[in-house]
């Protein structure tokens, strides 16, 4: 078994929608596995490329209990603040690496956020 490290820097997070989160580096969406971009979003009704949609943010609440979808009646702008704040925050603390079997193999993913 190879142990593998991956390392994804994060510079911005952005949400174009109500319950929809995008990860930036350098002003550009970052599209690395495991942070491929999806194209479109039915759930949330969103056409644009993104990371996360409602879908998303109500299986990782199960694990991260700061992230969550926007059910209530929560101003999207509070709420988005808050999500990306709370991202920002397991990024930085490293809370929000995993490590993942990928045909036999570890790969470690650490992200980084970057100033």
């Amino acid at each position: 078994m190879n142990n593998r490290e991956i390392i994804i820097e994060i510079d911005k997070i952005t949400s174009g929608k109500n319950n929809i989160i995008s990860f930036v580096r350098n002003n550009e969406q970052i599209n690395f596995p495991p942070l491929t971009l999806k194209p479109y979003s039915t759930i949330s009704e969103y056409n644009y490329n993104h990371h996360f949609d409602k879908e998303d943010l109500i299986k990782l609440n199960k694990q991260y209990p700061s992230i969550h979808p926007n059910d209530t009646n929560e101003n999207i702008n509070i709420w988005a603040k808050n999500i990306k704040a709370a991202f920002k925050q397991l990024i930085q603390t490293g809370d929000f690496d995993r490590t993942y079997n990928y045909h036999g193999d570890k790969v470690s993913v650490k992200y980084i956020w970057v100033k």
